[in-house]
């Protein structure tokens, strides 16, 4: 019985190839994070200081961004569309988590409707979770109600309404 084990030390291990071509040991993948590009910082910064941002806030602004490019692209698209400071573009496109939704939206209710305070459209865009079905909800209700922007933004952005009786009771009655 000895033999046997000392044989059986000395035999290379077949299991391990054999099991890579049937497939049944998955290969080492290594993946890594996304990375941004290197240019879209440049072009982040390059935009914005051409939209009016200082210098030293378009460097800060695009090396701290996740997606840079989305974050020039709000700003340049909020500043295109709506009567706001560059800086108010900035800081809003910088805060929401959807910039290009929330430039979507900005624009959306600007070319559906007249705007007289384009700050309030992009502080109400910028509230919104979901800023393409507020800007959807903005423009709707006001066509069809005939309301004031204002009255409608204020409609679309209130969260005062919930659903009571809803679910089903699990009360038997006899």
């Amino acid at each position: 019985m000895v033999h046997f084990l000392a044989s059986a030390t000395r035999r290379p291990c077949s299991a391990l190839p054999f099991a890579l071509i049937a497939g049944l040991a998955a290969p080492l993948v290594l993946v890594s994070a996304p990375r941004a590009i290197a240019n879209d910082f440049e072009s982040c910064t390059s935009n914005l200081i051409e939209a009016g941002i200082a210098v030293a806030d378009a460097a800060g602004a695009c090396g701290t961004a996740l997606h840079p490019a989305d974050l020039s692209s709000c700003t340049v698209d909020v500043l295109g569309a709506a009567e706001v400071d560059a800086e108010q573009a900035l800081v809003a496109c910088q805060s929401d988590r959807r910039p290009l939704e929330l430039a979507t939206c900005v624009g959306d209710i600007h070319q559906g409707l007249e705007v007289a305070n384009s700050t309030t459209v992009l502080n109400n865009c910028r509230r919104s979770v979901l800023p393409m079905r507020f800007s959807d909800c903005v423009v709707g209700v006001a066509t069809a109600a005939e309301l004031a922007v204002t009255d409608s933004m204020t409609q679309c952005i209130a969260a005062g309404y919930r659903p009571e009786d809803v679910a089903p009771t699990f009360i038997f009655s006899r």
